[in-house]
């Protein structure tokens, strides 16, 4: 490691705190990066701790925070929000002191106000928005943040060098570093995840409890309800916290959300038929500009449906042999009804020739499929 100077180190001590599905991953991919890495962790699980040692995923145990920091070139925190301060500041008190500190966390303002001033120089907020639907080390997998969009929100006392070694790290590990200011970030962050699953948790709350005629609404719910609240119920304590430490930004965005629907309704009992048009047709806009990926335009995007049974391997069988005729899948959606019935398998593809050959392999398989365009698509 270099010395503690206003020239960049050569990354060869990394510490993670909280060695999970992120930490583990990103100690992964710089592990890949960075051959012979040394990489310090510390969780305060010791079965995690052990379990990511024995994977390989770090190479030395720590039992503090700050053991973990000491002397390190980078330390990253990847723990639920509200401990993210109070270790910021245990790894900042290390002996020596690490270069740079930075977390995983969702939040941003809150985070960094805590710090004291004179140790900003030294922390950069990073939020990469990459995930699994699976929790623990054990899925660690060095490609996690391959092509994700990774904010970078720095103090403004922090060092340009270190912004800099931050910017370098982020795409050495495969992601898109975006640098933004902390505030745009939590209100960002608001809108496109944390008013979603308020949403889904109000939704659910909704449907669950309601019942008419002797029939509860909620099993009667199809594909589009299943969508729109999957991640209803998600980590209570986590999203508790997350929530309360954006608490600011959430609230402004759910009140902007309300006055959206509130004029929505308003349409509804006056019967403006063009402002409920007017009003889908925004969001089907935004919609096709949202499925737009790349160089591939939404309005070439197909949507191939396929009914398959619950079968162990099955999913897998059918992704190999789409994989094996050249058919790449832009993205997909799995609708499980139940083991009798089985699921519908929705596949998005480029263009009416791919998705073709996307029926004609499925066929071939024996489950017949349907491809339409994904800006007809509908429940």
């Amino acid at each position: 490691m270099s010395e503690r100077t206003g020239r960049a180190p050569e990354l060869r001590r990394l510490a993670v705190i909280g060695v999970g599905l992120m930490g583990g991953s990103l100690a992964l991919a710089a592990r890949d990066r960075w051959p012979g890495l040394h990489v310090a962790g510390y969780d305060v699980e010791s079965a995690a701790l052990e379990e990511a040692a024995s994977l390989g995923v770090i190479t030395q145990t720590c039992g503090s925070a700050a053991e973990a920091a000491a002397g390190a070139d980078l330390v990253v925190i990847s723990t639920p929000v509200r401990s993210i301060p109070h270790l910021l500041r245990e790894c900042l008190g290390a002996a020596p002191a690490p270069w740079l500190v930075t977390d995983l966390g969702s939040t941003k303002t809150g985070m960094l106000s805590r710090i004291e001033p004179e140790q900003r120089s030294s922390v950069v907020g990073g939020h990469p928005m990459c995930g699994a639907e699976t929790a623990g080390v054990k899925y660690a997998r060095p490609d996690l943040f391959r092509g994700a969009t990774y904010f970078l929100c720095a103090p403004r006392e922090l060092l340009a060098q270190k912004y800099h070694f931050m910017h370098s790290f982020v795409q050495r590990v495969g992601a898109n570093p975006m640098p933004i200011e902390a505030k745009a970030h939590d209100r960002i962050m608001a809108l496109i995840s944390h008013v979603p699953h308020v949403i889904a948790n109000v939704i659910m709350s909704e449907v669950g409890g309601f019942e008419l005629g002797g029939r509860r609404a909620l099993y009667c719910a199809g594909p589009s309800f299943r969508d729109l609240t999957r991640v209803a119920g998600a980590n209570p304590q986590m999203w508790r916290e997350i929530f309360m430490e954006n608490r600011e930004a959430l609230t402004s965005s759910l009140r902007a959300v309300a006055d959206d629907i509130g004029r929505f309704c308003d349409a509804l009992a006056r019967g403006d038929e063009e402002a409920v048009k007017e009003s889908i047709g925004t969001a089907v806009r935004y919609r096709r500009e949202l499925l737009q990926k790349g160089d591939i335009e939404a309005a070439t995007l197909y949507q191939v449906t396929v009914r398959i049974p619950d079968q162990p391997g099955l999913l897998s069988r059918v992704m190999t042999a789409l994989g094996d005729t050249g058919v790449n899948i832009e993205d997909l959606t799995l609708h499980h009804y139940s083991r009798r019935a089985g699921g519908d398998l929705v596949l998005y593809v480029a263009g009416e020739q791919i998705a073709n050959s996307t029926v004609s392999v499925l066929e071939g398989l024996g489950y017949p499929a349907v491809a339409i365009p994904a800006s007809e698509a509908s429940d």
